[in-house]
């Protein structure tokens, strides 16, 4: 099945209510929106256009990529990554593969945000969960910056918002305790069947928001923020997702948008003392 493991994770959005076994699932797709779709199968992504002045492209993933593979996204004029870090299969657990897909990537000379796609049914909690990433990275020599916690898919949540917000919350405040910038992967419609509409999150945290029609080309919208409506405590979004299963370079991705002037340069992921500096280039 194409991209079984993110179809299970319904990782960073509308699949059908009910599926037939044999369908290919997209990933990020929320089985509950009144979007169908059947069999999808990953095509080759349009090209970046040149010279978009208010625009910068980038590609979300949950898969490992080679430095080759992410050299050919940047020449494909990408400038950055969204590598997932979180995989919640089962009770959840730290993404190994992210490690040397953000090291790919920054020698590529993209930059790097990291994603987390938490399993809010563990025995984890939440900020234990943020734990595993933070050390798995800490002991790759990867210093992480920020993170976005993917915050889609209701019927992978509990009923209670209250319980959901509870979970959430305790993932934000640990990272504020690391010093990270936080953003929210999610959708006016996630937000406000998760959450009950949350809306004291604080306006420090970003967000990244996903608005497609269905997976490939025919189901892209427009690459800008012109479909944003305010939600939760959001006036204005950092990135939008606006393309799903898509193939760039080989390797199927997500696709996103982001404000040209609010990206830091890929070369501010410095090394230091042998460390590379991931996340914290998407900002306000």
């Amino acid at each position: 099945m194409l991209l079984k493991s993110l179809a299970v994770l319904s990782v960073l959005a509308v699949a059908a209510q009910s599926v037939p076994a044999s369908a290919k699932v997209l990933p990020f797709v929320d089985s509950s929106l009144p979007v169908k779709f059947r069999q999808v199968i990953a095509e080759a992504a349009p090209r970046v256009p040149a010279n978009l002045a208010s625009y910068a492209f980038a590609v979300d993933l949950s898969v490992p990529a080679s430095q080759s593979t992410l050299q050919c996204i940047k020449q494909a004029g990408y400038a950055a990554a969204f590598i997932r870090a979180y995989n919640p299969a089962g009770q959840g657990s730290f993404d190994t593969n992210a490690c040397s897909t953000i090291q790919n990537a920054y020698y590529a000379g993209l930059g790097t945000e990291i994603y987390m796609t938490p399993q809010p049914a563990s025995s984890k909690q939440g900020y234990q969960q943020l734990d595993e990433v933070y050390q798995g990275l800490t002991q790759a020599g990867i210093t992480i910056r920020s993170v976005w916690i993917q915050v889609t898919s209701p019927t992978n949540w509990p009923a209670s918002a209250t319980n959901n917000v509870n979970f959430i919350n305790s993932i934000i405040s640990r990272a504020r305790q690391y010093g990270m910038t936080v953003g929210i992967y999610t959708s006016y419609y996630d937000w406000n069947q998760i959450t009950n509409g949350w809306t004291s999150i604080g306006n420090d945290v970003l967000l990244w928001y996903w608005n497609v029609l269905g997976g490939g080309v025919n189901g892209e919208t427009p690459a800008n923020f012109a479909d944003f409506r305010a939600f939760g405590c959001w006036t204005a979004p950092s990135v939008k997702q606006f393309a799903q299963v898509e193939q760039v370079c080989q390797i199927t991705v997500n696709r996103d948008v982001y404000a040209a002037g609010s990206m830091l340069k890929a070369a501010d992921a410095v090394q230091e003392d042998g460390k590379i500096y991931a996340g914290g280039f998407i900002h306000q």
